[in-house]
């Protein structure tokens, strides 16, 4: 009996002792917790943390929260509960110049009127109670920035979101970042075919993300002069860009202006576009030649790069559930990205479409001087002038290939894919442009067509024909990239809110080139970090082989299907007349074996699809039994091994 008066009462005081385990934890260590995730995306980056401790006035985050609610929904409690903790380490991390509010907005309360006046967005739950769920931002300088929900599909952007809104209010001035563009990046009105009339488009996501840290300027494409407020130059696909502009944007980088040139060999997504090798108005061409040209670089005219390696798989055909590598659209990774560049150090993964290919071109050699005294002719001196420094930023795989975009008109990727032969270096797809280098008018601005005397004067004054410094100008030779359907999908949760869903950093690149060009590295650092989409890449990796072997028999198919045909041929022109329209014995017993050839390799076809499916199956069987059996069976046998361990200690100590 004495004994199991002892059990019950250790039973009771464990459970006690577990009870007010969990409340000192709960209360006392809310902040505490061990981050095991890869790339600890569940700890505040150095970026952050100075981000927080960078104001020069306080700041004050308004946290609102329906706990009561929200009670029973564990995901959006779990996820509350971590906004609630970061925010508490911003604070912390500030030296106390971020005051944290914590606020629950019950229904029909003040605090529920205080949240609706600040812009946080009520989830209906029922017809008269709203759950509201986010964060209001204020500085001394009447600056306000709100995020109106914090939806728990985006928490991978929690620390990056909650950055930008403290680094908004910390620097209350947004920097200005200039914009020329020949296609409608930032919306605008497009003619419907339908209807014919016109109807309004949204600006791309990339510009929308830029206008949420920085002011965006719209210069037009008759600019006269780039003021020195323009802290970044953005240019994206230049079309129809006359001298006088042309001059101002190399104006404004030769007196160190810093630049971003987005220039398209092939810009699908320009609506106006043509034919893509006439680099007339109304193709798809950028026109940016005369500026780089001078510089000593060139974007290869009439080309884009292919790759096997990085190639994105896309539908065979419309509603088809085969799919083929198209090797126009390239997925880079990590590996084809440099890790020294502090814009792509960090980023994973940037899908490119039709990219061109950046190489340096040099500059025309002087003419050799004449003979004299019948001496041989000297050799002809080096090309002269400073050029730019070409340092990659993307790269293609050792297995690039330049190919004629004149092939593009046939939108096959097939096709494509049958004729792409595998290059032996690597193509370079973004670079950074360094180095002192000559203007592209160094006679100056020229005389513009309908533009008055006095106004050429004007803008003339004061030309640079050397870059006073080393330019800085990041050059993409690809414009589909920052289009949506390339890196992220736009979900509308509320009207009026959308979600973006990113699947490739290609809008992050560029925010980050922005934050870097004017030295934002706190807020670069944090943007760099989040992730986007963790591809199998094992299965990926399988597909693509098994593609490429699946291409390689069906050459040889057609091959023996050509040979076949021609032997065939042969044969026929040596009948005459209506024999000719009869096959010999010979030419049957040619079609025979053909079709006992083309049996065989279907077959094999067949059974590489097979072999594929099957190996995706075997691979998904094992990490369900990794993850489901395994695992689990590991954790019992621990904590049963661990349980007899402790009663032979307890014997131990009792004997």
């Amino acid at each position: 009996m004495g004994r199991t008066s002892t059990v019950i009462g250790s039973i009771l005081l464990l459970v006690v002792a577990f009870v007010a385990l969990n409340m000192v934890a709960n209360f006392g260590l809310r902040g505490a917790r061990i981050d095991a995730t890869q790339g600890g995306l569940y700890t505040l980056t150095k970026g952050s943390r100075n981000i927080a401790k960078s104001s020069d006035e306080p700041i004050k985050l308004t946290y609102y929260y329906s706990a009561k609610l929200g009670a029973g929904q564990a995901q959006l409690q779990t996820y509350a509960q971590r906004v609630r903790e970061t925010l508490e380490e911003y604070a912390r991390a500030s030296g106390g110049k971020i005051k944290l509010e914590v606020v629950d907005p019950e229904p029909f309360t003040e605090a529920e009127d205080r949240a609706t006046a600040d812009g946080i967005q009520g989830i209906p739950l029922t017809q008269s109670e709203n759950l509201y769920f986010g964060l209001v931002g204020s500085n001394s300088a009447d600056g306000k920035e709100v995020i109106p929900f914090f939806d728990p599909r985006q928490e991978k952007l929690l620390e990056y979101n909650l950055s930008k809104l403290i680094y908004s209010l910390s620097n209350p001035k947004k920097k200005i970042v200039g914009l020329i563009a020949g296609i409608q990046v930032d919306g605008g009105f497009t003619m419907d075919p339908r209807t014919r009339q016109p109807t309004q488009t949204k600006p791309w996501r990339v510009i929308a993300d830029i206008k949420e840290t920085f002011e965006v300027k719209n210069l037009g494409k008759d600019v006269k002069e780039i003021a020195p407020e323009i802290s970044v130059l953005l240019v994206i696909h230049p079309k129809e860009l006359n001298d006088g502009t042309l001059y101002a944007i190399d104006q404004y980088v030769m007196k160190g202006g810093k630049a971003l040139f987005f220039v398209d060999p092939n810009c699908d997504n320009d609506p106006e576009g043509g034919n893509p090798m006439q680099g007339q108005p109304g193709s798809k061409v950028s026109e940016m030649e005369k500026i780089l040209n001078a510089w000593g670089v060139e974007i290869m005219p009439g080309k884009f790069a292919a790759d096997i390696e990085t190639a994105l798989s896309v539908p065979a055909a419309q509603n088809s559930r085969e799919t083929v590598q198209a090797v126009q659209y390239l997925g880079l990774k990590e590996e084809n990205l440099s890790r020294e560049d502090p814009v792509t150090a960090s980023i994973k993964t940037m899908n490119f479409g039709t990219a061109g290919v950046i190489r340096a071109k040099p500059l025309a050699a002087v003419a050799p001087p004449p003979a004299t005294d019948g001496a041989a002719a000297p050799p002809p001196p080096a090309a002269t002038g400073p050029t730019a420094t070409i340092t990659p930023m993307a790269q293609t795989s050792a297995k690039g290939s330049v190919m004629d975009a004149a092939m593009l008109m046939m939108g096959d990727p097939k096709t494509l894919l049958k004729s792409y032969v595998p290059g032996t270096e690597k193509l370079t797809l973004a670079a950074r442009l360094t180095g002192i280098v000559n203007s592209a008018f160094p006679a100056g601005r020229p005389a513009v067509e309908g533009e008055k005397p006095e106004d050429t004067a004007k803008y003339a004054k004061d030309p640079v024909a050397l870059s006073k410094e080393p330019i800085n100008v990041l050059l993409v030779a690809d414009v589909d990239c920052l289009a949506n359907m390339f890196w992220v999908r736009e979900q509308e949760v509320f009207p009026g809110m959308v979600i973006p869903q990113k699947f490739a950093n290609n809008g992050d690149m560029v925010l980050s080139a922005v934050d870097n060009m004017l030295g934002s590295t706190d807020l670069l650092s944090v943007r760099a970090r989040q992730e986007s989409s963790r591809p199998f890449t094992r299965v990926e990796d399988m597909q693509k082989r098994a593609n490429e072997n699946y291409q390689a028999q069906q050459q040889m198919l057609e091959k023996e299907l050509e040979e076949t045909q021609r032997k065939i041929n042969e044969l026929q022109v040596k009948k005459p007349g209506l024999d000719a329209f009869v096959l010999t014995p010979q030419q049957q017993e040619e079609v025979n074996k053909f079709q006992k050839q083309a049996g065989e390799t279907r077959k094999k076809l067949r059974l590489v699809k097979s072999n594929l499916r099957k190996d995706i199956e075997k691979l998904g069987t094992q990490l369900k039994f990794i993850n489901i059996g395994l695992l689990p069976v590991l954790v019992t046998l621990g904590a049963v091994g661990l349980g007899f361990y402790r009663v032979s200690r307890r014997r131990v100590k009792t004997d």
